[in-house]
């Protein structure tokens, strides 16, 4: 039903056809893609943010490894799968070979360019792959419906799509064919399988996502420049640059070639290994550049540094920063970085995935969730819990063992009994309530009485 708001559902709508304005590129004379040089992620700049952010700065690297290694530590808790479906789930490709590593690498492209490209190849039925397509190679042509896979394009110049993905123009996420070159010709053949984008939501961009290492490039390019001004001071040895002024010889425009190279043998005699051991007799040296502490450039590295890590959600004492790592602030830095973003960045993944694949191996009841019972961060917490719970004798032996990651047991449907509950409700059954006497009065006590009741005055 269509909403009456005259801005309604134009979020969820597909309108990369009408973004951009669309130019023309061959693709091996037979195909043409939309306005690459337009794209938000492309190959050119998806390789400048990969340099920038993996191999330019040590901060930003460090903090994608600790992104991919904590979503690839996650143990998955895989229901309702049907055999191709475990199939896939426990090796997706040649490369990848656990749901880990490809957690892993799925992670490191949605960081730097906002997007993850998993091909579904069915062409061995009962054996399907998924593999990981580089999202540099991928080329869109939203005015025909049709994805090209072409990493010879970006790598070479030469246009030979690998792939060609044709999809569902009223539902642009839908594969409708597959077609694959043969060998290196130009012919095609259709295939089976299907194509899923996995993209950060990008407000600017209806064709692709944005990762979070776009909102960090101006602070690596600032840190980059700051470590190469200190490699290049204490490489020169700590030295200053400047200008050394003439000695006063008169007016310098009536000098001649011969005083010039007089002065010049001058100064190459008070050098030595290009460096400047003293003066000419008249000349003085004037410093053109400000020194570390007038820059304050160790406090600019380490407050670049901290803003990097929580620009990508890293907790500064998982870095080991100075006055961050200690045994506590580790346990609490593991528990928010699960709550705050491991756990939501995992669901979101994980609903991509098994939907897709749900739906493309006949798989309906497929669920992919985290199985938090194997997080030792969390154990902790969970062990409090449900020994509150058990000591309320509020659960079963197995409803504790499931808590806990155990297996259930045929005893264990009996709840777990109260520690000297027994003990206590038979000894008050015992007991005769006390009664008070028929002629007590009750105890009169003055306005100016001490009710305090010291120990010393009690009887």
């Amino acid at each position: 039903m269509a909403s009456f708001w005259p801005f309604g559902e134009r979020k969820s709508r597909n309108y990369s056809k009408d973004e951009r304005p669309q130019s023309r590129r061959s693709l091996g004379g037979l195909y043409s893609t939309g306005s690459l040089q337009s794209y938000w992620t492309d190959e050119q700049n998806f390789e400048r943010r990969a340099k920038a952010l993996l191999y330019k700065c040590p901060v930003s690297r460090r903090c994608f490894e600790i992104r991919s290694e904590k979503l690839a530590s996650i143990t998955l808790k895989v229901e309702g799968a049907n055999k191709v479906a475990k199939k896939v789930l426990a090796q997706p490709n040649f490369r990848d070979r656990t749901i880990s590593n490809l957690l892993r690498s799925t992670e490191v492209d949605l960081g730097i360019g906002g997007d993850v490209w998993l091909f579904l190849n069915q062409d061995v039925t009962v054996r399907p792959v998924l593999e990981s397509l580089r999202s540099d190679f991928m080329f869109q042509e939203p005015s025909t419906n049709q994805i090209f896979y072409d990493p010879k394009k970006a790598l070479t110049g030469t246009s030979k799509p690998e792939l060609i993905f044709t999809m569902d123009p009223d539902d642009f996420g839908r594969t409708q064919t597959v077609e694959r070159r043969i060998g290196d010709t130009n012919r095609y053949e259709v295939i089976d399988g299907a194509l899923l984008q996995i993209s950060i939501y990008n407000p600017l961009s209806s064709v692709q996502g944005s990762g979070a290492g776009d909102a960090i490039l101006a602070d690596v390019a600032t840190y980059s420049a700051a470590m190469m001004l200190m490699h290049a001071r204490f490489a020169n040895g700590g030295r200053r640059a400047g200008w050394i002024t003439l000695p006063d010889m008169g007016d310098a425009t009536d000098m001649s070639d011969a005083d010039w190279a007089e002065l010049k043998r001058n100064l190459e005699k008070l050098r030595d290994d290009d460096e400047l051991k003293g003066l000419v007799a008249g000349s003085t040296f004037i410093e053109n550049q400000m020194t570390f502490t007038e820059l304050d450039i160790v406090e600019v590295i380490k407050a670049l540094e901290r803003r990097i890590a929580m620009a990508l959600g890293v907790q500064p004492v998982m870095l080991g920063f100075e006055g961050e790592a200690s045994h506590a602030n580790m346990r609490t830095a593991d528990r928010t970085f699960y709550t705050g973003w491991l756990k939501p960045r995992a669901d979101f993944i994980l609903g991509h995935l098994q939907a897709f694949l749900a739906e493309e191996l006949n798989c309906p009841n497929l669920s992919i969730a985290i199985d938090e019972t194997k997080l030792p961060y969390l154990q902790d917490d969970r062990l409090e819990q449900v020994d509150k719970m058990a000591g309320r004798g509020a659960i079963t032996f197995n409803e504790y063992r499931e808590a806990m990651g155990w297996e259930a047991v045929e005893w264990g449907d009996k709840p777990i009994p109260v520690a000297g509950a027994g003990e206590a409700m038979a000894s008050s059954s015992d007991k005769e309530p006390q009664q008070q006497p028929d002629n007590a009065k009750p105890r009169e006590v003055g306005h100016d009485a001490d009710t305090s009741r010291r120990a010393d005055q009690r009887s």
